[in-house]
């Protein structure tokens, strides 16, 4: 194929490469969401909002007859980057979250990107580089919005940590990609930066693991909270707000070690109790602590502490008061 028959078939097989491109950025986005539960989470995990892109036509034929003319027999069906995706996390512990998703998805076969791999194994100047970099192939033919997507069709997915990414973004075009070689002192800077960078991440994994493992407890009840609001109150316009729910949980917390899941689900199962969702919705058109998807764990702690619960309350307890007599309880701060 020479570069006029090359630029043909590329500027044709473009429409192609960006549908796939797109689709699998889609199907990586929405299965990570699912993964992560809320947008929180999501916006915690993910730095950089994920994007993709299709190779511009004189990069790929530069690439294909100059840059790397002795690399190639067969450059168009080698080449496997002209589509390309980014998703940028926090930290390394992180990239095996995303990378798990790209190696368990069925509408496409993965593997390691082998021009990638070369290019580290090759080049001195790569210093222990730690991205992912996968290639993905479509399984079979593929009809995605009017958009025919061949059998076998690549897509380059990159998954780097913010670090990662700054480093890459400032070094790569300075003493990766360029063929002039940069002064010794600006390899030794590079490098420097490099071990600093490893350095900080192994230590900020450290912390987020203490960090994760001291608040665990407070994690599953969040996790329990949510679901149960989301399943028992749809018809209230629940606060998206994962900050609130850790204030008023981490406010409850020395109550909550006194009790479980197991109880809290049961409390809300039982028939006596079935009214109280409809009285939620009731309030919350006054009261803003009844659209916090805690408040069926704030009428369950009322109740199984109804002498002791008010002392955790952190704010104005007419919402509270509300919650006692919904429940037939006198608010004991009334009388002591």
């Amino acid at each position: 194929m020479n570069q006029k028959q090359f630029i043909e078939q590329y500027e044709k097989d473009k429409p192609m490469y960006k549908t796939w491109a797109k689709h699998v950025l889609e199907e990586i986005n929405s299965q990570l969401k699912k993964h992560l539960v809320s947008e929180k989470a999501y916006s915690d995990f993910v730095k950089i909002p994920p994007s993709y892109r299709v190779k511009n036509t004189d990069s790929l034929v530069t690439k294909a007859f100059v840059r790397h003319a002795s690399y190639y027999s067969n450059p168009y069906q080698e080449i496997t980057d002209k589509a390309a995706i980014r998703f940028v996390v926090l930290l390394t512990s992180q990239l095996t979250e995303v990378s798990e998703i790209v190696e368990n998805t069925n509408t496409w076969r993965f593997e390691k990107s082998k021009e990638f791999d070369d290019w580290k194994d090759n080049d001195p100047r790569m210093f222990d580089y730690q991205s992912v970099h996968y290639v993905v192939y479509c399984n079979e033919e593929l009809d995605i919005e009017g958009c025919i997507v061949r059998k076998g069709t690549p897509c380059e997915v990159q998954i780097r940590t913010l670090m990662q990414h700054a480093y890459a973004e400032l070094a790569h075009d300075t003493i990766y990609k360029s063929h002039i070689k940069a002064e010794p002192e600006v390899i030794r800077s590079f490098a420097k930066s490099m071990a600093l960078m490893e350095t900080t991440d192994e230590l900020l994994c450290e912390a987020k693991n203490i960090l994760e493992s001291a608040s665990s407890y407070i994690e599953s009840w969040k996790a329990a909270v949510q679901l149960e609001a989301k399943n028992r109150l749809a018809d209230v316009a629940l606060v998206d707000n994962d900050l609130n729910s850790e204030y008023l949980l981490d406010c409850f917390s020395s109550i909550l070690e006194k009790t479980d899941i197991e109880s809290f689900q049961s409390f809300l199962a039982d028939e006596t109790y079935s009214y109280i969702p409809d009285k939620i919705k009731q309030h919350s058109l006054h009261f803003v602590e009844f659209r916090q998807d805690v408040i069926l764990l704030i009428y369950f702690l009322a109740r199984r502490f109804r002498k002791s619960f008010h002392r955790l309350w952190p704010s104005d307890k007419k919402p509270l008061e509300s919650v006692y007599s919904d429940l037939g309880l006198s608010a004991p701060w009334q009388t002591t």
